[in-house]
């Protein structure tokens, strides 16, 4: 039984949000800018393909064009037409090649105030952006001012020296020549300029005076003057004292830094051996041997393994030896317990001499279950030490990692833009 004025099938009404209906609003509205900005639907057979301005190439267009009448297809193609730039008009192109002519003159100057006037290098342009000319030059005396606006004007004297210089303009269609009148002048100089300029001139007489010579002696008088003379040396090496003690200070700075490596190596080193220590101490003194014997035992594996070349050396082993070696000596136990916890400096360490000190006192039996309880601490300290290392070398191997992440992109990026351009 169906409820009275509702459809058994009519789907529930979904709330609309605000958020909802802006989307939806914008949606609409980007597709219809979209379309303007498209073209719409406009009508190209009025409008037309519009061309490039002059000089600016061909633009290529692509276009959907419909209305062919064929029996198979839908009579609708793609194609890419290009559209070549825009020509000038003839009394366009006149009217513009004068007005060119007159611009140019002033573009050419560079920073000369006037062609009256031209002591430095003109600015001979070879096109003119924007209207689609190109521009050749030609020199009526290509050693005063080449065809590229370099002027050679060191010989040239102060009431300067006429230069006449030829442009063609044109557009592939339209051509026009112009001629520009110029006139050199010497560069302007400063004094140290001008008197070396002088000296030069006056030294290449000598020279040739004495072309026939070996050598070219230079005069030591020029001018009622007394002159000396030396090469510039190209390298200057003050710099050398400072690198000296650059380095000096660098060296000191490297012997810090690597005894402080040697420190930290051989701190580690020592963590690393404190387990093994205390464990061959639990076993050699469980076996009934004294503290003192125990450590003689380890002393002479170790040097043997040395000996033989099966071992390297350790730092906790090499101070069991300068311990035993004290013993030998006459020194007590108790003192050379004490100092073998301080020439090691570690915590745990200065806690096992302490051990020793107190067991060499109180007899092995209170010392083997202070060494057992010792060796689980030790045991655990260097699972800890194991996992702060494995820390570490992940760490360092971040850069590498990183580099080679660099060096793929730049493989996938680089062939990737490469196709695109």
């Amino acid at each position: 039984m169906k409820e009275k004025g509702r459809s058994r099938f009519q789907l529930p009404k979904l709330p609309v949000t605000k958020t909802q209906a802006a989307c939806a609003a914008g949606g609409v509205i980007l597709y219809a800018v979209m379309s303007v900005i498209n073209g719409g639907s406009q009508d190209l057979s009025r409008e037309g393909l519009k061309r490039a301005g002059p000089g600016n190439g061909e633009t290529s267009y692509e276009l959907s064009v419909s209305g062919f009448h064929q029996k198979e297809g839908t009579g609708k193609i793609t194609v890419d037409l290009p559209v070549r730039e825009r020509r000038y008009k003839e009394q366009e192109a006149k009217e513009l090649l004068k007005k060119l002519g007159e611009e140019l003159k002033v573009q050419i100057l560079g920073e000369n105030e006037s062609l009256e006037e031209v002591r430095t290098n003109l600015n001979l342009k070879t096109d003119l952006s924007g209207y689609g000319f190109k521009i050749s030059w030609e020199s009526e005396n290509p050693e005063l001012i080449d065809s590229f606006g370099t002027v050679h004007n060191e010989e040239v004297s102060e009431e300067g020296e006429p230069v006449w210089l030829s442009a063609w303009l044109t557009d592939g269609i339209h051509e026009r020549r112009y001629e520009y009148k110029v006139v050199v002048y010497p560069p302007v100089l400063t004094p140290e300029e001008q008197l070396a300029a002088a000296f030069k001139k006056w030294a290449d007489q000598a020279d040739m005076k004495q072309q026939t010579e070996d050598k070219l002696l230079l005069p030591t008088v020029y001018d009622g003057q007394t002159l000396t003379y030396s090469l510039v040396k190209d390298e200057d090496y003050r710099f050398l004292p400072v690198l000296g003690v650059l380095l000096a200070a660098l060296l000191h700075a490297k012997k810090e830094m690597d005894k402080q490596k040697q420190a930290r190596e051989r701190e580690q080193q020592l963590l690393f051996d404190y387990s093994e220590v205390v464990s061959k101490l639990v076993v050699y003194v469980g076996a009934g041997l004294t503290v003192r014997g125990a450590l003689e035992r380890m002393a002479a594996g170790y040097e043997e393994s040395l000996t033989l070349g099966k071992g390297r050396v350790r730092p906790a082993y090499e101070e069991v030896v300068k311990t035993v070696r004290q013993l030998g000596s006459g020194q007590g136990e108790g003192k050379a317990y004490g100092e073998f916890g301080r020439r090691c400096g570690l915590q745990s360490y200065l806690k096992l001499s302490a051990l020793l000190e107190q067991g060499q006192k109180n007899g092995s039996r209170q010392l083997r279950p202070a060494l057992e309880l010792e060796l689980v601490s030790a045991f655990e300290q260097r699972k800890n030490l194991a996992k702060k290392l494995g820390e570490e070398a992940g760490t360092k191997l971040l850069l590498p990692l990183l580099l080679m992440l660099g060096v793929v992109m730049v493989m996938i990026v680089v062939p990737a833009f490469l196709a695109f351009y």
